[in-house]
């Protein structure tokens, strides 16, 4: 029996180039695509398919996109092995996909090379981490590995630190005001007063010190 196979990215180019990795495995079968969350719901209530490969940031669907999008699916479709597609290489980033409860990760950079094991591994219940991403993990957890904490985080109010806490997660700016409640523009100042009052310029800096601090 052929595996079904759901695509979905908001880019075409990226979704030519996973079609045409896949149609080299005649037991594979794409049986949608869709290209924002709106589309790939519909498409999931309908087909029940054993895969879906995703875009991780698919902005405009009424079911958003990044972690909220994982988290919905992963709840509400939990027989579905789940692969995330991403360009981002920020590894706090990579970690959170990875403890949301995927079963694969690819960097769209080498998808056409990693897809089709990573089909084959997720399919026989196993996970899949793309090399890349291992590469990218590896490397930053020595890069840390001895880093002493840091805890001036403690300077900061409850409020800003959960806002840090979250977005260092993988949470964008308004998934964290609708998982708080509280306005984009409020979070989006909590974020920037947390990084004033911690002398953090940007937000690589904000990752590499929620790694040394433990925030994360």
């Amino acid at each position: 029996m052929n595996l079904k196979v759901i695509l979905a990215d908001d880019h075409p180019i990226v979704l030519f180039g996973v079609r045409m990795a896949l149609v080299q495995d005649p037991g594979i079968e794409i049986c949608g695509e869709a290209a924002d969350s709106t589309e790939l719901i519909e498409l999931l209530d309908r087909l029940n398919p054993d895969v879906l490969i995703s875009d991780f940031y698919m902005p405009g669907g009424a079911h958003g996109d990044g972690l909220t999008l994982v988290t919905f699916v992963k709840r509400r479709y939990p027989q579905v092995k789940l692969i995330i597609l991403t360009m981002m290489t920020n590894p706090s980033i990579l970690e959170s996909i990875i403890r949301a409860g995927t079963e694969g990760i690819l960097l769209k950079s080498a998808v056409q090379d990693d897809v089709l094991d990573a089909i084959r591994q997720v399919a026989s219940g196993h996970k899949y981490v793309a090399e890349a991403v291992k590469k990218l993990l590896e490397e930053f957890r020595l890069e840390h590995l001895n880093s002493r904490g840091d805890a001036s985080h403690k300077e900061l109010s409850k409020k800003e630190s959960e806002v840090l806490r979250l977005f260092v997660s993988g949470h964008t700016v308004s998934e964290i005001a609708t998982l708080l409640n509280r306005s984009v523009k409020t979070i989006s100042h909590q974020k920037i007063s947390a990084q004033q009052k911690l002398g953090i310029a940007n937000d690589k800096q904000l990752y590499e010190y929620a790694v040394r601090s433990g925030l994360m």
